[in-house]
């Protein structure tokens, strides 16, 4: 499953608090998204952020919440992106943001060993 070149980024934006039945959202995205067949996904959790709910959700010591933002982003072909766009956009809350980006690789590790090279800009 190699990717190099023009592709596209998917990036979903939400709470870490919430859940998809008994698990967290975004670890139920990320199930959906290898079950999609896509390159890979990532999840980033953010120190400090707001939303549409103008509330400040913070990883101070002093605060007690866990309920951080959380970035799930996904790189793959256009037609990859949008299969799984399709898969998980049931799955949205109603406060989350999605983007979806133009995106240039450049290299790619595959899970077979070969290496993408790196192309001039």
């Amino acid at each position: 499953m190699g990717i190099l070149g023009k592709c596209k980024v998917l990036r979903i934006y939400l709470d870490g608090e919430i859940k998809s039945g008994n698990q967290l959202l975004y670890h139920a995205l990320v199930e959906k998204l290898l079950k999609s067949g896509l390159a890979g996904a990532t999840v980033f959790k953010g120190i400090e952020g707001f939303g549409s709910s103008a509330h400040i959700h913070s990883a101070r010591i002093m605060e007690i919440t866990e309920n951080l933002p959380i970035l799930v982003e996904v790189i793959d072909s256009p037609k990859q992106i949008l299969k799984a766009l399709n898969a998980v956009e049931p799955m949205f809350p109603q406060h989350c943001l999605v983007t979806v980006q133009d995106v240039r690789v450049l290299h790619y590790h595959s899970p077979k060993g070969k290496h993408s090279k790196t192309s001039r800009l």
